[in-house]
């Protein structure tokens, strides 16, 4: 156990010393991410704010061969908070909550018990919202810490598709620099918004288990059938992929908007 742990502490220090030769000055937003940004806005909202959102639903979690199917409901609001409550038939109750943005946030999560687990912050830290990324990215709400940057025309995640890749990133300045560039690359996500409409169709970043072991989970989150809700257009079909396998389907059926 001592020599895993030995080991596993190496790891993590260097990545950190092979990431603080990154710098997040690479995520200043000039003026073509401007552009994509307020395009992105215009096709979510018309341009209109949006403060807070509830979608609820069907969902159903698979776990490799097996699948359990109930009720979803997912709220957000633009002081970064959001969460998503499950009612399985099976597994009962499941709660993913996140309390803000930035470093001031944290995340939990709880089972059918409602024994709350804390996630590890390399996890919590990200910058987009994972069911409506351009909530999260509305012009004049963007958090200070948030840089994003318009990488043209490419693929995203494991699909061949190509698509207009935005990638933001969460920057902690008043962290030490070489924590700072690590939540910051841990804190990062790629955007694949389609390239006519420029809604978002796959976000994709990576996670590692909450013991903090140096194991890559990669994450997708695919949207399609978009819908009209008071003007602001909204993925009734959400599905979240883990390492290529796809965990949980939701079937929106109603969105209230504010």
């Amino acid at each position: 156990m001592k020599r895993f742990r030995f080991t596993v502490l190496i790891h993590s220090f260097a990545r950190i010393m092979l990431l603080a030769l990154l710098t997040p000055a690479a995520f200043a937003q000039g003026a073509s991410t401007a552009n994509v940004l307020g395009r992105l806005s215009t096709a979510f909202s018309g341009g209109q704010i949006v403060q807070s959102v509830q979608l609820s639903g069907s969902a159903t979690w698979y776990a490799g061969s097996t699948e359990d199917s109930g009720t979803v409901t997912l709220t957000a609001s633009s002081n970064g908070a959001s969460q998503m409550q499950l009612a399985l038939a099976a597994k009962g109750q499941r709660t993913e909550s996140k309390t803000g943005t930035g470093s001031n946030a944290s995340c939990q999560w709880a089972g059918n018990d409602g024994v709350a687990h804390n996630v590890d912050l390399g996890n919590c830290w990200k910058p987009t919202l994972w069911f409506l990324p351009p909530f999260s990215l509305q012009p004049s709400q963007l958090p200070s810490n948030l840089g994003v940057v318009d990488l043209g025309i490419g693929t995203v995640g494991t699909s061949s598709t190509t698509y207009r890749h935005l990638q933001g990133q969460l920057n902690f300045s008043s962290l030490p620099n070489s924590l700072s560039t690590y939540l910051a690359q841990q804190g990062s996500a790629d955007l694949g918004l389609d390239p006519v409409t420029l809604l978002p169709m796959v976000l994709a970043y990576s996670i590692h288990p909450d013991n903090g072991a140096p194991v890559a989970i990669a994450i997708e989150v695919h949207y399609s059938e978009y819908r009209a809700v008071n003007g602001v257009q909204i993925p009734f079909l959400i599905q979240r992929y883990v390492n290529g396998a796809l965990q949980l389907e939701i079937q929106v059926s109603s969105a209230q908007i504010n």
